[in-house]
């Protein structure tokens, strides 16, 4: 839309011939006298108002004053002779006389209210009949008199008390007139004069003060001119006065900065187009209309420029000329492309980002519409990242990042042309999360050559100074084919993709398939079920006994969690654990779990069951809770149970993080007296040097080195080995998925504390654990070895028929 347009600097006096006025003073002067006339209309208006009002209102004042004043004297004089004639024919009356009418000759001859204008007295019948005029009068009305305007006035007569008629008094007011039309002779002549005063004096003063303010305007307009002036040369923006024949009239010097011009004539003359790129989208007639555009400078040199013009008619004398207002914007443009690449790139990796991956994937999914050849969508993330960023800190892992950006855009640009594909495109969505996208694919297949090249060069190690450090990533891969235009959709098989990678074992690919969505859905089912699973008592406890390889004693049991859905089918601990650790319910269930194990062991007890000691898993995210020591310390006081009973159960894998606060949990147990158990040991990470810092009671062998004994020769050198560097650390050993009687002779040869396994029991309902846990404790006989077999057996027959 056009800016409103600029008014046209004035006319400076300097162009006018010098001793003659400028054209802008000769319309000065002109504008002046049209003013200076209509004032004195202005000023003629009212004198001669004033005039008339002079001579009309003094006539018409006398004339009303005495028409009022001689219509009261006549009323008065009615009444009165009204009242002499009443009082002479009541006298005649009481005489006896009723012929009043013959009584009233002759009393209204005496003048009781003489007047100084011609006046008639008489009186009247009811209907208006003339009975009697006074004698008296008739001088002061001459017989044959007209009179002009009269003035009439009667008062009613009475004989016997009853109304018979009425004196009439009547006045010619003719004198009266003719000394109106004297006073109004006298009021025209002095509203005249006053006129002529009213016109005269104010329309001299008037011309002074015009004059005084024509020569005020004229210097102020001087000024102004001055100020626009050094407006014009001053300005920061670029001004150029533009002619009708398309030539540059004039430019200020901020103008000729612009194009690279030394001074503001250098503009003078040249054409509008050897300066400015006309407007893109403007009509050929005319290439740079009224408005506000962006376009390009041309500098003397030749090189061009961004910038923003504003162009407005003058309106001077209608002649076509314009005023263009234009500044470079060079500078905006430059941080415009800064944003611009902030918003679309990574800034470490300067790869594109995850904004600009959307759109890339975008355009991609229509250009695969339109020429029938796939692309490939790669989801990339670098295995235990997080490990390395967190032991050697964020500046070795940015340095890894850049590093990884740099090798896979190599790798992605030579594979994608080895395979005759089209673009390729390396993206970081953030953290250690990187995207491939591979377009117009002439056979799909072809991607996996690419990922392995990808696994190839990330396994190739990255130097940190003298340090070598190795990574590997998990590559989940999609092809558009099933998509059906939803970007979503595709950036979700992928994801789902690199998660089956991971679970794999990572360092590897893997393509999604249908069967990905159907367990995707299946998980979201069991998330959205675990929600409510507690609030409506879905969970319960199971308890799998442990006993002492030498006596065969029960010495304690481990509480594992089961879920049984509302109407369903009970569902593993495999399938639902990973859940509530991703979602974070573990901590709300950790503590259910925690409470109803102590409270079952406190209510066995209490029952008569010997006290034997109570195990339950600490997952990692409860691990980190900064109140685990007092929840767990509140839940033993709730309870009532001894905290040397309860013992903790942690993974190898979650000690390698932050050590010093593991060591410090590890402290505020011993202090409380629960004992900790390091659960599947052999399986972790961890290292054994970090073992004699911890705080352990119980090191217990992972099912996995008991599987194979006695008949493995390796699982028989680990088992042996792990048994002996316990003990050599004062640690008890317990073996986990012991399932037969050759495995508890070896690990009893092998000098094994505790076992646990189904030879011995399955993990049992409370009720049943109980149960088991009597029989247990009743039966062990004083040799203990062999009661240990006999009972195994008996129990574990008892078990399998569901005791």
């Amino acid at each position: 839309m056009p800016l409103p347009t600029l008014p046209t600097p004035p006319p400076t006096p300097e162009t006018a011939p010098v001793g003659q006025p400028s054209t802008f003073e000769k319309k000065l002067d002109r504008a002046h006298w049209r003013v200076e006339g209509r004032l004195a209309r202005v000023v003629s208006w009212i004198a001669f108002t004033v005039g008339l009002v002079i001579a009309i209102s003094a006539p018409a004042g006398y004339a009303a004053m005495s028409w009022q004043s001689h219509g009261r004297e006549a009323e008065i004089a009615a009444r009165l002779y009204a009242a002499f004639v009443n009082q002479a024919l009541g006298a005649t009356a009481a005489d006896g006389d009723d012929d009043w009418r013959g009584q009233v000759e002759g009393l209204l001859d005496a003048d009781l209210a003489p007047s100084n204008l011609p006046e008639r007295r008489l009186i009247v019948d009811l209907i208006g009949q003339r009975l009697v005029e006074a004698r008296a009068a008739s001088g002061n009305w001459p017989i044959g008199h007209q009179p002009g305007p009269e003035i009439r006035r009667r008062a009613a007569v009475r004989a016997s008390g009853e109304l018979v008629g009425y004196v009439e008094v009547v006045r010619d007011m003719d004198p009266i007139v003719r000394q109106t039309m004297l006073v109004a002779l006298v009021s025209l002549a002095l509203g005249f004069a006053v006129y002529g005063v009213c016109a005269a004096l104010p329309m001299r003063s008037l011309r002074r003060t015009l004059r005084a303010l024509k020569n005020k305007e004229a210097q102020g307009r001087r000024e102004a001119e001055d100020h626009l002036r050094v407006v014009f040369e001053n300005a920061i923006e670029g001004i150029l006065m533009l002619g009708t024949d398309g030539r540059v009239v004039s430019g200020n010097p901020a103008a000729a900065k612009v194009f690279g011009r030394d001074v503001p004539d250098a503009l003078a003359g040249l054409a509008t187009r050897d300066l400015i790129v006309p407007i893109p989208g403007a009509p050929a007639e005319d290439p740079f209309p009224v408005g506000v555009a962006e376009t390009e400078g041309c500098r003397l040199d030749g090189s061009r420029f961004p910038i923003d013009i504003t162009i407005s008619d003058t309106r001077a004398e209608s002649d076509g000329s314009r005023i263009a207002i234009l500044r470079d914007i060079t500078e905006r443009k430059q941080a415009e492309a800064r944003l611009s690449h902030l918003a679309n790139y990574d800034g470490l990796t300067g790869l594109p980002n995850r904004t600009r991956f959307r759109e890339r994937l975008q355009q991609a999914m229509r250009d695969a519409a339109a020429s029938r050849r796939p692309f490939a969508l790669m989801f990339l993330d670098l295995d235990r990242f997080k490990t390395i960023n967190d032991s050697l800190g964020h500046d070795v892992g940015d340095r890894l990042l850049q590093h990884v950006a740099r090798a896979l855009s190599e790798c992605v640009s030579t594979s994608a042309k080895e395979i005759g594909a089209g673009a390729a495109v390396v993206s970081r969505l953030g953290g250690d999360e990187f995207t491939v996208l591979i377009e117009s694919l002439e056979y799909p297949e072809d991607v996996e050559r690419v990922a392995r090249k990808i696994l190839e060069v990330l396994a190739i190690p990255f130097l940190v100074g003298a340090d070598e450090l190795f990574i590997s990533a998990s590559i989940g891969i999609t092809f558009d084919l099933d998509a059906a235009g939803d970007i979503d959709a595709l950036i979700k098989q992928a994801d789902l993709a690199m998660y089956r990678s991971k679970d794999l074992g990572r360092n590897t690919y893997y393509i999604y398939n249908d069967e990905l969505d159907a367990a995707a859905s299946e998980r979201m089912g069991l998330e959205t079920s675990l929600r409510h699973a507690l609030d409506r008592n879905e969970f319960s406890l199971h308890y799998q006994p442990k006993v002492d390889l030498k006596t065969g004693l029960p010495t304690g049991v481990e509480a594992l969690l089961r879920w049984t859905p509302a109407g369903g089918e009970q569902i593993g601990p495999a399938r639902f654990i990973p859940i509530l650790e991703e979602t974070g319910m573990i901590a709300q269930v950790g503590a259910w779990v925690l409470y109803e194990a102590c409270r079952q062991m406190v209510e066995w007890i209490d029952a008569g069951l010997q006290p034997i000691g109570l195990a339950v898993n600490l997952s990692a995210r409860q691990f980190r809770q900064p109140d685990l020591v007092e929840m767990i310390a509140k839940t033993l006081a709730e309870t009532g149970l001894p905290a040397a009973l309860l013992e903790i159960e942690l993974t190898e894998s979650m000690l390698v993080d932050d050590i010093d606060h593991v060591v410090r949990i590890m402290q505020r147990f011993g202090s409380m007296g629960i004992s900790i158990a390091i659960d599947d040991f052999g399986t972790g990470h961890s290292s054994l040097s970090y073992l004699k810092r911890f705080d352990l009671d119980t090191l217990k062998i992972d099912r996995s080195f008991v599987r194979d004994t006695p008949d493995d020769p390796d699982d028989n050198a680990i088992a042996t080995t792990v048994i002996a560097l316990a003990h050599g650390l004062g640690l008890r050993v317990v073996a986990e998925g012991v399932e037969n009687e050759r495995q508890a002779d070896f690990l009893r040869s092998r000098g094994c504390d505790q076992i646990q396994g189904y030879w011995l029991s399955k993990p049992l309902p409370a009720p049943a654990a109980l149960e088991w846990l009597r029989i247990r404790q009743r039966t062990v006989s004083v040799d203990p070895i062999d009661t240990f077999e006999s009972n195994t057996s008996a129990t574990r027959r008892d078990t399998l028929q569901g005791v």
